[in-house]
């Protein structure tokens, strides 16, 4: 049951192009990703950030940079994600499979914290676009993305690191 649930989390979250990376306590099976692996001794839980609009997290003038981008189009909301121009804010509920999986994962490098926040970045390189995502775990349940896309040479996570540290700003206590 463990592995078909690890599974369907790690199929998940490959389409934000995130893979698993898990630890095993049972069986010797490197695959799994068990809820032990992601527990935080200190770590809130919880879900301070329900019925937020993330577009409220983030404003383009708190970061120059998006500002300088595309101004003539509004932040977009759908819910749960606020897109802007080349960049995005999500907030993501997350169970501790998904945690391990969206915070822990393979692709995320872990960077100093953020205004008390555990944060790490995901960043892409193509050859058409580059972009950045830092990830702040609020608790253990939810977790917001600061997505900042460039098709230019621009350092997309520097802009991201200054958008997480505004919407941290925002985050009630």
């Amino acid at each position: 049951m463990r592995r078909v649930v690890a599974t369907t989390a790690a199929v998940l979250a490959g389409g934000l192009g995130l893979a698993a990376c898990g630890s095993s306590t049972e069986g010797g099976d490197k695959n799994v990703v068990t809820a032990e692996s992601s527990a935080l001794p200190d770590a809130k839980t919880g879900t301070p950030l329900a019925n937020t609009d993330p577009c409220s997290l983030l404003k383009p003038a708190d970061v120059p940079e998006l500002s300088s981008q595309d101004s003539s189009a509004a932040p977009k909301a759908d819910g749960r994600r606020c897109e802007g121009p080349g960049y995005s804010v999500t907030i993501s509920e997350v169970d501790a499979d998904g945690y391990a999986v969206q915070f822990e994962g393979s692709m995320v490098k872990p960077i100093s914290d953020i205004a008390g926040y555990k944060a790490g970045t995901m960043d892409t390189r193509g050859s058409w676009q580059n972009s950045c995502a830092v990830i702040l775990a609020v608790t253990t349940n939810e977790l917001v993305f600061a997505a900042v896309q460039d098709k230019g040479s621009g350092d997309t996570c520097d802009v991201a690191k200054k958008a997480a540290t505004a919407i941290a700003g925002r985050i009630p206590r």
